[in-house]
């Protein structure tokens, strides 16, 4: 399978998903490459073209809040119930861009004032929640879905190659701030296996840190940046959902 293509535009969608309904995607991220805090050997975007913290830096390549406010707006005008979820994702981590907190003040107003019954969600990789400003934001947000794929550093560099100074341990301190959140986990073999008995483990020890609203696992569905990579099979997730279920008595889910 081959990686998909960037979203070409601020909205897209809505999506069928599978976790969220029919979701209204947000992307606020650049068109032409993608950004983001990791580069995942996973990722259906494919290797990340532009490895940074600090979106500031790249201010002029984001849409602007205006632009942002007026695209949701268009989709929503006349349709306002359409949706069961407004989410911001897209080509790399929302959270980047340098108005993030703004923009989700902004499309909270916006939802009430169109009498939108959907609710706010964001995929996230956890990278960023530790700062303050994404912290306040990621609170206002119905559904935050925040990254967590392994339990150790050593699996995390191979997984998720983050950028120094990025570990699993400050995206811990990060994800240990907010207030209500749900894991996200991608499981994979191959090259890298995170779907290992002490992979498993290891993983299952932060979530009993962490203690999130509940836990998501799934599995390759499209493409991934490492053509060495393969899906784990379903009985396997069901395996790895039902030993985390026992252990922290949180609900697993897979998809």
């Amino acid at each position: 399978m081959d990686v998909i293509e960037l979203q070409k535009s601020i909205i897209y969608g809505p999506v069928n998903s599978r976790r969220l309904g029919r979701s209204l995607g947000v992307n606020l991220l650049p068109t032409t490459f993608k950004m983001c805090s990791l580069n995942c050997s996973y990722c259906q975007y494919g290797w990340t073209s532009k490895m940074t913290r600090y979106g500031e830096d790249y201010r002029e390549f984001f849409p602007s809040v205006q632009q942002v406010l007026l695209a949701l707006k268009d989709a929503l005008n006349g349709h306002p119930n359409d949706f069961d979820y407004i989410t911001f994702s897209g080509n790399g981590e929302p959270t980047l861009h340098p108005d993030f907190s703004k923009i989700v003040d902004l499309v909270i107003e916006t939802k009430a004032y169109l009498r939108s019954n959907a609710k706010t969600a964001i995929l996230s990789n956890s990278t960023t929640c530790g700062e303050p400003r994404i912290k306040e934001a990621l609170d206002k947000i119905d559904l935050p879905i925040m990254k967590l794929d392994v339990g150790n550093e050593r699996a995390f560099r191979k997984v998720n190659h983050g950028i120094p100074p990025i570990t699993l341990e400050s995206i811990m301190e990060g994800l240990k701030s907010l207030n209500q959140y749900t894991v996200q986990s991608m499981f994979i073999q191959g090259v890298v296996d995170n779907s290992t008995d002490f992979e498993v483990n290891s993983w299952i020890e932060k979530l009993l840190e962490l203690k999130p609203m509940g836990v998501q696992i799934y599995s390759l569905d499209r493409g991934a940046a490492s053509n060495r990579l393969n899906r784990v099979q379903m009985e396997r997730l069901e395996q790895i959902a039902e030993l985390a279920e026992k252990r922290t008595g949180l609900k697993v889910d897979v998809f």
